[in-house]
C-alpha cells in the first residue's frame, strides 16, 4: 500500500484534530469545587450533549469553557489554542458563543435591538434574513419588547442573537427547558440545520429524548467528571445504564 503523501497526512491530521479539547478541568465557585479533572473533546461540525442529573456540573462546564468562572485549572484548547487564563471577551473573539439557561434577553429592548446588540467578531455570521429563515416567529415580533415574548420566542431570540457574531462553536444550556413540545421540535430542527451549516454545538440537556434526536455523541457527567461517552448508535443498548445515570 503506498504511503500517504505528507500534505495529505497533514490535512487528515487537521480534520481529526478536536475543535474543542477539555482536559483535566477543575473549576468551582468560592471554596467549592464542582468539576474534578473533567475531560472530553469535540470535533468540528459535531453536535454533542452533556447529560447528567441536576448539580452534576454540566452548566459549570459551559461557563468554564466560556471563561465565566474565575476559578479554573487544567486545559481548555479551542482550535489548538489554550484558553485557560483568557477573559470571556477574548474567548468570544476566538469564535465561541454561549447561550445561557436564563436566555439573557434584555427585557426593555425589542427583538431587533436584542439581535443587533452583540458585536460581530468574525466573518461568516448569519445575516438577519438567514436568521429569520431559521426563526420565522421573530420576523413577526421584530418590534416587540423582550417582556412581551413567550418563553419559546425568548429562547429563539437567545440562539438567534449569537448566530450573528460569526462564532462557530455554540454552547447551548438547556434550550428546551420549560418549552411546549411544538417549540421543542422547532428548536430541534434548528439545531440540525445549524449542523448542516457546519456549526459545532455543545448542548446541555435534561430532556434525553430531545438530546438523542439531535446529537451524535453523549458525555455523561457525574460529580464533576465525565464517567461515560455514548455514541448515538449505541444508545439503544445503553438505555438501562443511562437511566441509572440520569435517575429516570
Amino acid at each position: 500500500m503506498p504511503e500517504t503523501p505528507p500534505r495529505e497526512a497533514q490535512r487528515q491530521e487537521a480534520i481529526d484534530q478536536p475543535l474543542l479539547e477539555v482536559s483535566g478541568l477543575e473549576a468551582g465557585y468560592g471554596e467549592s469545587d464542582v468539576l474534578h479533572r473533567l475531560s472530553f473533546a469535540v470535533r468540528q461540525g459535531e453536535v454533542v450533549t452533556l447529560l447528567g442529573r441536576n448539580g452534576a456540573g454540566k452548566t459549570t462546564t459551559l461557563k468554564a469553557i466560556m471563561g465565566l468562572i474565575a476559578k479554573r485549572s487544567g486545559s481548555i484548547r479551542f482550535e489548538g489554542n489554550e484558553t485557560i487564563g483568557l477573559s470571556p471577551r477574548r474567548i468570544a473573539r476566538l469564535g465561541i458563543a454561549h447561550c445561557p439557561e436564563d436566555r439573557g434577553i434584555f427585557s426593555s429592548l425589542d427583538v431587533r435591538e436584542n439581535l443587533m446588540l452583540p458585536p460581530v467578531i468574525k466573518e461568516g455570521g448569519l445575516h438577519i434574513d438567514e436568521i429569520f429563515d431559521l426563526f420565522p416567529n421573530l420576523r413577526n415580533r421584530l418590534t416587540s419588547q423582550g417582556t412581551k415574548l413567550s418563553g419559546g420566542e425568548q429562547q429563539m431570540l437567545a440562539i438567534a442573537r449569537i448566530l450573528r457574531t460569526g462564532s462557530r462553536l455554540l454552547l447551548l444550556d438547556e434550550p428546551t427547558e420549560g418549552l411546549a413540545p411544538v417549540i421543542v421540535e422547532q428548536i430541534g430542527r434548528t439545531i440540525k440545520r445549524l449542523k448542516d451549516l457546519s456549526y459545532t454545538i455543545v448542548l446541555v440537556e435534561q430532556n434525553f429524548h430531545f438530546a438523542r434526536s439531535v446529537a451524535e455523541r453523549h458525555f455523561v457527567i457525574e460529580h464533576g467528571r465525565v464517567v461515560d461517552e455514548i455514541a448515538d448508535g449505541d444508545l439503544s443498548a445503553s438505555l438501562e445504564k443511562l437511566n441509572a445515570y440520569l435517575g429516570v
